[in-house]
């Protein structure tokens, strides 16, 4: 028989098995080991502060604390963890208002992840300071969860609220804008 205070065992398909595993403890701790950094990025994305990221995601954690026995009826436990990231994050958002701070952020982020060499990142760093602000939140929100998260189209409609036809066409005239702004500044 199985220790009831096992590890909390997680597959890959981000599916909790509640069999009664480990305390309610064990079960956060293990929900924060998994799911805190990408928390973090989503919530960095929408605030553009590495304060107020980590104020919401500690937001989210105390209220699924508080509430442990509904989240381990949760169906899909990183759409419902998106949703409730971002919501927080919409929350400090409308708190602080900090737009120009989370265009800077993303921008240097997404120079980061793509890789760009030292000398191109310079012209591309400013291109992308410029074009990424432009984009709608809702795009920078889809660009920033498939690229630096990972996540499928049909998780971010589920984490957004969206559907995932709106998701996917978020994301295609996002890249759109980008490209174009590249390319612009490649023949001009």
């Amino acid at each position: 028989m199985k220790d009831q205070n096992a590890e909390l065992a997680i597959d890959f398909g981000d599916r909790i098995l509640r069999d009664r595993v480990g305390t309610d403890e064990a079960y956060l701790e293990s929900i924060y080991d998994q799911y805190a950094k990408s928390m973090f990025r989503h919530a960095f994305a929408l605030t553009g502060s590495a304060e107020d990221a980590e104020d919401a995601v500690q937001e989210v954690f105390v209220r699924i604390a508080r509430e442990v026995k509904r989240l381990r009826k949760v169906e899909n436990l990183r759409a419902y963890l998106g949703t409730s990231t971002r919501n927080a994050a919409y929350s400090i958002l409308r708190t602080r208002k900090r737009k120009g701070e989370l265009d800077e952020a993303v921008c240097g982020e997404w120079q980061e992840a793509t890789g760009i060499d030292i000398e191109d990142s310079i012209i591309a760093s400013g291109i992308m300071r410029e074009a990424f602000p432009k984009l709608t939140a809702e795009q920078r929100e889809v660009l920033v969860l498939k690229i630096f998260d990972g996540m499928t189209f049909r998780e971010i409609a589920e984490a957004t609220v969206a559907p995932i036809n709106t998701v996917t066409a978020r994301y295609r005239y996002g890249i759109d804008r980008l490209r174009r702004a590249l390319e612009g500044s490649n023949n001009g």
